[in-house]
């Protein structure tokens, strides 16, 4: 009866362990990172818009392009790193192409675009 209390420790003290040593890596850049602070809780990024401001821009972004009744924007896949957006995929023609690239520059937080879009005739 003894032994079963004892499995279920070891048990839990293993997966404990290996989150651990899991999670170890991930914080060991830290080091460099500024320090926290009121103005700048999130000290992995200058500003505290800047970790967020990708996936916001990049959901804004995506949003745009399927309100576009014109625009074929199933095929389209996009990207933000530091506000630079990137379209990669397919529309159907040159100018559902340049009307992507527009849209996205429409979109608050965008500081460029890189319209890599091929046309594709279906």
């Amino acid at each position: 009866m003894k032994s079963i209390p004892l499995t279920k420790f070891a048990s839990g003290s293993a997966c404990i362990m290996l989150a651990a040593s899991f999670y170890a890596p991930l914080s060991q850049g830290a080091a460099d990172a500024p320090a926290a602070s009121p103005m700048n809780p999130n000290p992995t990024h200058g500003t505290v818009g800047e970790g967020m401001s990708d996936t916001a821009i990049t959901t804004k972004v995506k949003a745009s392009l399927l309100e576009q009744k014109n625009l074929s924007s199933m095929h389209v896949h996009v990207r933000t790193r530091e506000g630079v957006v990137r379209l990669t995929g397919s529309v159907p023609s040159a100018a559902e192409r340049q009307m992507a690239a527009d849209v996205v520059h429409g979109v608050t937080g965008v500081k460029s675009v890189e319209n890599h879009l091929v046309i594709h005739k279906s």
